[in-house]
């Protein structure tokens, strides 16, 4: 099974729904919160909300600005598509080796991240996706920032007398830890009949 880049681009931007605005992030605390929340993104046509289900490798990969046009463009038909899809299972999983002979445009969880298998249904057509478990930096006035800055300069907590003065808030790691999606990860979408089935739906688009 073959993609391009660019459809797979697409497909990642209808899959993923999740948040990067000003409003709090939920927090994605298992796959199954993840999936919800890109069900909510698409119910509520909200591409910010988006961005936030996706692991550090898909944006790596695809930059927020495609993704955000690939939402605009697919989101009426692939939205639906996913909204209907049903979890089946959720594993820990190991994953291999990234394979050097797999085409452009997959994307390989961080190494030593923790990861998780989710099973999705749709019809009668199964396919696993992989989460990855990411850490955000704390905010800029938390107390556990690395540092602050102070005009256009910029302190180490350990460079400053009163670090206390500027780091005020109370950010957790706990609150601040997410399951998010790597999406296409080539293991799971290189035969996967979803993938395939998302793909057929942009066939029309895709300029083939």
């Amino acid at each position: 099974m073959k993609y391009s880049a660019a459809c797979l681009a697409l497909i990642c931007a209808g899959l993923l729904a999740s948040a990067c605005s000003v409003t709090a992030r939920p927090r994605l605390t298992e796959p199954r919160t993840s999936i919800d929340v890109m069900r909510d993104a698409y119910r509520e046509d909200d591409p910010s909300l988006f961005l936030h289900t996706l692991g550090r490798p898909v944006l790596r990969e695809y930059s927020e600005h495609m993704l955000r046009v690939g939402w605009s463009e697919i989101r009426p038909r692939v939205g639906a598509f996913i909204d209907r899809a049903k979890v089946v299972e959720v594993n820990d999983y190991r994953a291999p080796r990234p394979d050097p002979l797999a085409p452009a445009g997959f994307v390989w969880p961080d190494d030593g991240a923790p990861l998780m298998r989710l099973r999705l249904r749709l019809d009668n057509d199964e396919e696993d996706f992989l989460f990855q478990q990411e850490i955000d930096d704390a905010p800029p006035t938390a107390k556990q920032a690395r540092g602050f800055w102070i005009g256009d300069r910029y302190f180490v907590r350990t460079e400053h007398p009163s670090p206390n003065t500027y780091l005020v808030e109370d950010s957790p790691e706990a609150e601040r830890t997410h399951w998010r999606l790597v999406f296409p990860y080539y293991p799971f979408q290189r035969e996967g009949p979803l993938t395939w089935r998302l793909q057929q739906e942009l066939e029309p688009d895709s300029g083939k």
